[in-house]
């Protein structure tokens, strides 16, 4: 060979050797890209389950007022929820009040709050201090909407009567006072009214301007609605992880949100997908690779076997619909699920146990036939337990598929609302990967926090479940 030759074929050894670094570090990049991106967005669960574990449920309102002759929306933050003998409650906060300020930072969206708790200096325990203002019963008391006379569709809001020491009172407040405005904004409706101071003391720095009309009197008092206390939250990263791993899912308040049904879910349909598939695709190839004579017959099943390894999840879904949930009466259940997704990923088995059966060297089962064994003893006692190091790998990639799996459960009816743990294989479920869809598409904010924090839970166990496989993998591997 000429050196000319051996330079060539030197520089392209050195050309694919570099494409395959480059490839190998574009994937490495994007692996860790997306591992970045998901942690960055889920660490904010951290702040989420802190206000969780104060007794707060927040949501977001806004209220649309008239400022003279234009039309505007205020956003407010109210406590939709209040855990009874959380510290919450017991600082005085009650559902249906309005968070003003935490930690020295206004309130108008509900992220507003995980950002103050995240940012606050400190460490586990912090003492927040936090503004609101009490509900609209606490701080006004009852009101009525009156019409106004000659005016259709008109009304003025009229106070029933005043809760002895609330603020209304100590303003100076009066039972039958018309209540007329907050600063620059209208008061048009009972519930009007209360959003209306609401807004007013978000925006002001002291007490608020209130007018009221008493005995065709226009009045106008210094009004103080705003609370203020310190909130104790604790700030712990790996209570946050269990809280969220160990709790039911909460489809309105993503800070109370939780994965245990979803985990449950996936093991067991997991479980039940292999007890069906393993020992299926096992024994089908076996019988192929060892048993079965080459005809025919032996070639079509192996086209078919390799053709439904590609079809799409979705066509088993319809398969499992039909058959499973509905011809054989199993429904939206686990088993149902399980097994359809056995149908799935059993082509992929039976290729990979194939494979593996094959990378069984000619000689040991000549050695074991030259001693007179039978061709049972000779799979049992020798092919099997050499090809077992390849049989795992193929577990392990169908687990992959498995547990990543949605299409074909949403087909089947998985449901994406699971407020409770199944307890057999007859009951209704969810998986993680529909978990993370259904909290990925809500608007709401936080959603797409627990969303990110679902998905490294499912790293994490389809990073156990095949650390597990490979473990067994090397044990047998190093036997042989």
């Amino acid at each position: 060979m000429s050196e000319a030759k051996r330079a060539w074929r030197r520089s392209k050894g050195a050309l694919f050797a570099l494409v395959a670094a480059v490839s190998l570090g574009l994937g490495l990049v994007v692996v860790a890209v997306l591992l970045i991106t998901t942690g960055l967005n889920s660490w904010r669960l951290v702040a989420m389950r802190a206000t969780a574990d104060a007794g707060l449920s927040l949501s977001l309102r806004s209220l649309q007022a008239s400022t003279g002759s234009q039309q505007a929306y205020y956003p407010y933050v109210v406590l939709a929820q209040v855990a009874s003998n959380s510290r919450a409650e017991k600082l005085g906060l009650r559902q249906g009040d309005a968070l003003i300020r935490v930690a020295g930072q206004g309130i108008t969206r509900v992220s507003a709050v995980w950002e103050a708790v995240e940012q606050a200096p400190g460490g586990r325990d912090l003492r927040l201090p936090i503004a609101w203002v009490p509900n609209s019963r606490q701080l006004l008391g009852e009101l009525r909407a009156e019409a106004i006379p000659n005016t259709p569709g008109r009304f003025r809001v009229v106070i029933s009567t005043l809760p002895p020491g609330s603020p209304a009172e100590q303003a100076g407040l009066q039972t039958g006072d018309v209540l007329l405005s907050a600063n620059d904004l209208s008061i048009m409706g009972t519930r009007q009214a209360w959003e209306a101071i609401v807004i007013a003391t978000q925006r002001a720095s002291g007490p608020i301007t209130l007018q009221v009309e008493r005995d065709s009197q226009i009045l106008t008092l210094p009004f103080t609605a705003q609370q203020q206390g310190e909130l104790t939250v604790q700030r712990a990263a790996w209570r946050a992880l269990w809280a969220f791993v160990s709790s039911l899912n909460e489809p309105r308040y993503p800070e109370h949100a939780g994965l245990a049904s979803a985990i449950l879910g996936s093991l067991y349909v997991v479980f039940v997908m292999a007890i069906v598939a393993f020992p299926l695709g096992i024994g089908a190839a076996l019988y192929l690779e060892e048993y079965a004579s080459r005809s025919t017959l032996t070639e079509i099943l192996q086209v078919l076997i390799a053709n439904l390894a590609g079809v799409p999840s979705v066509v088993y879904g319809i398969i499992g619909l039909e058959i499973l949930a509905r011809a054989a009466g199993l429904g939206r259940s686990i088993l149902a699920g399980g097994i359809a997704l056995a149908l799935l990923i059993l082509p992929i088995m039976i290729l990979a146990a194939r494979e593996a059966l094959r990378t069984v060297p000619p000689w040991v089962r000549e050695a074991a036939y030259s001693v007179g064994a039978t061709r049972w003893q000779t799979v049992r006692h020798h092919v099997l337990p050499y090809a077992l190091p390849g049989i795992f790998t193929g577990m392990i990639l169908t687990l992959s598929r498995a547990i990543g799996e949605a299409a074909l459960l949403i087909l089947l009816g998985a449901f994406l609302y699971v407020t409770y743990v199944p307890t057999n294989l007859k009951d209704s479920f969810t998986v993680i990967p529909l978990q993370i869809f259904d909290w990925a598409t809500k608007p709401q904010e936080g959603f797409t926090t627990i969303a990110a924090a679902a998905i490294l839970v499912l790293l994490g166990i389809l990073l156990i479940l095949n650390a597990t496989a490979i473990a067994l993998r090397n044990r047998f591997q190093m036997r042989w």
